[in-house]
C-alpha cells in the first residue's frame, strides 16, 4: 500500500534536508563562516517577517557575501509543508507568555471573525485594532525564537562541520 500523502511529504522533506545538509558539508568556506551563515538563516526562519524570509536571506547573503546555500539551508527550516504552523503557534505562545497574555484570541477578535462585514471601512479598522492582540505576541515570540534557535544552531553546525572536515582529512 502506498504511503499516505503526509508520510510522502515528510519523507520528501527529510530527503531534501539530508541532501541540502550534505551540500552544506561540501562547501569550501571555513566552517566558522558556513556555521554563521547557516545560523543567520535559522534566525531568519524563525523571524516574524512571514513572506519575506527568502528576500531577507538573499539580501543578507549578498550584503555580507555569505554562501547562499548556507543561508538558505537555515532559512528553509521554516517551510510551509511541515514547520510553518508549529513555528507560528510556538511564536505566538512564547510571545503571549513573555507578555503575560492568555493563549487565546480575545472575544472581540472572535466576534469579528464570526460576523464579517467585508464591505465596510469600520470593519477593517476594528480588524486592524484587534489584530495587534495577536501580532504583538507573535512578533515578540518569533524574535525570541529567532535569537535562541540561531544561538543554538551556530555551535551545533560548527561542531558538525568541523567533525566532517576531520573525518574527511583522516580518510
Amino acid at each position: 500500500m502506498p504511503p499516505e500523502p503526509d508520510d510522502r511529504q515528510e519523507c520528501l522533506s527529510y530527503k531534501m534536508f539530508r541532501a541540502t545538509f550534505r551540500r552544506l558539508l561540501a562547501l569550501d568556506d571555513p566552517p566558522e563562516r558556513t556555521a554563521l551563515a547557516f545560523s543567520i538563516g535559522v534566525f531568519i526562519a524563525f523571524s516574524p517577517f512571514l513572506g519575506l524570509h527568502t528576500i531577507l536571506a538573499t539580501l543578507i547573503a549578498f550584503l555580507f557575501r555569505f554562501n547562499k546555500l548556507a543561508v538558505y539551508s537555515g532559512t528553509f527550516i521554516n517551510n510551509p509543508f511541515l514547520t510553518l504552523v508549529p513555528i507560528i503557534v510556538a511564536s505566538y505562545a512564547i510571545g503571549a507568555l513573555i507578555l503575560g497574555r492568555p493563549l487565546r484570541i480575545p472575544a472581540e477578535g472572535i466576534e469579528l471573525l464570526k460576523h464579517p462585514h467585508l464591505l465596510t471601512g469600520d470593519y477593517y479598522r476594528k480588524v486592524f485594532r484587534e489584530s495587534w492582540d495577536i501580532v504583538w505576541p507573535f512578533a515578540i515570540g518569533g524574535t525570541t525564537l529567532s535569537v535562541v534557535c540561531s544561538l543554538i544552531a551556530y555551535p551545533v553546525t560548527l561542531s558538525l562541520l568541523r567533525a566532517h572536515r576531520r573525518t574527511k582529512a583522516a580518510n
